[in-house]
C-alpha cells in the first residue's frame, strides 16, 4: 500500500478540487511515481549499477538505512542547488514497515488552486512540475537501494547556495517581510527594555517615598504619645 501526502487541501482544511490542466500534470506525475511503488514485497536483487560521478546518486546504490539515503540526497541537492522533500511513503502489507521512499525536488508538482472565496493572501508561486527525483527501496537484506533517479530539473539550480537560501530565493517577499518583522522585533525589545527600566526606576522611587513616610509617620507617633505620657503625668 502506499502512502500520500495529501496536498489537496488548504491551510484551513478544506478539500481542494482539482480542474487545471497544471493538476492533471501533476496527478500523472502521482500516478507514476505510484507505478514505481507498486510492488510492497521487499525485493530480492539490487537494480543494475549504473555509472555516475562519486558524488552524484545511482541506480543501484546501496544504503544502510533510509535516512543515510535522505542525508546522501540531500547533501547533493546542496551542492547541486535544490531543495528536496520528502513525499510517498511505501510499506509493507504484511507488517506495516517501511519499504520505500520517495524523495522530490521542492518544485515538484504544482499547488492546487485555492477554491475558497476570500484569500488572505497570496503565496508566491514555487512549484513548477519539476520531475528530479530519488526513489529507494528496502532489499530483503537490509539495505536501502536506489532504484529510480531523475536528474534533470525544468528550472533554474543555484549551485553553491545552503538550503536556506535556496528556500528565501524562492520566496523573496516572504524573505524580506521576515526580515522587516525582525528588526521591527528588536526595535520593540529596546522600546519594551527601556520601559523596564523606567518602571523600576518609578517603583524604587515609590519604595523609597514610603520608607520616608514610614519614618515620619513613627515620629509622629512618637511624639503624640510622649505627649500623652507627660499629660498623665501632669494630671498626678
Amino acid at each position: 500500500m502506499v502512502n500520500t501526502l495529501d496536498e489537496n487541501r488548504g491551510e484551513d482544511g478544506i478539500e481542494l478540487v482539482d480542474n487545471t490542466i497544471e493538476a492533471s500534470l501533476h496527478q500523472n506525475h502521482e500516478e507514476k511515481i505510484e507505478q514505481d511503488f507498486s510492488e510492497d514485497s521487499i525485493p530480492d536483487a539490487i537494480p543494475a549499477v549504473s555509472v555516475a560521478p562519486a558524488d552524484e546518486p545511482y541506480v543501484g546504490q546501496e544504503f544502510e538505512s533510509e535516512a543515510a539515503a535522505h542525508a546522501f540526497y540531500n547533501a547533493y541537492a546542496t551542492g547541486v542547488g535544490f531543495v528536496i522533500r520528502v513525499s510517498k511513503l511505501s510499506r509493507s502489507r504484511r507488517d506495516g514497515s517501511a519499504i520505500g521512499r520517495a524523495l522530490v525536488c521542492n518544485k515538484e508538482g504544482h499547488r492546487m488552486p485555492d477554491k475558497r472565496e476570500k484569500i488572505v493572501r497570496q503565496r508566491a508561486e514555487t512549484r513548477v512540475g519539476c520531475r528530479a527525483m530519488l526513489l529507494v527501496r528496502k532489499m530483503s537484506s537490509g539495505k536501502w537501494v536506489v532504484t529510480k533517479f531523475v536528474k534533470e530539473h525544468n528550472h533554474p539550480l543555484t549551485p553553491g547556495k545552503g538550503r536556506r537560501d535556496c528556500i528565501y530565493s524562492q520566496y523573496p517577499n516572504e524573505h524580506d517581510k521576515i526580515r522587516e518583522l525582525t528588526q521591527q522585533l528588536a526595535v520593540e525589545k529596546k522600546r519594551a527594555a527601556t520601559y523596564k527600566r523606567h518602571l523600576e526606576m518609578i517603583f524604587e522611587q515609590i519604595e523609597e517615598h514610603n520608607e520616608s513616610l514610614s519614618k515620619k509617620i513613627q515620629h509622629i507617633v512618637h511624639a503624640v504619645r510622649e505627649v500623652e505620657s507627660k499629660e498623665q503625668q501632669s494630671s498626678l
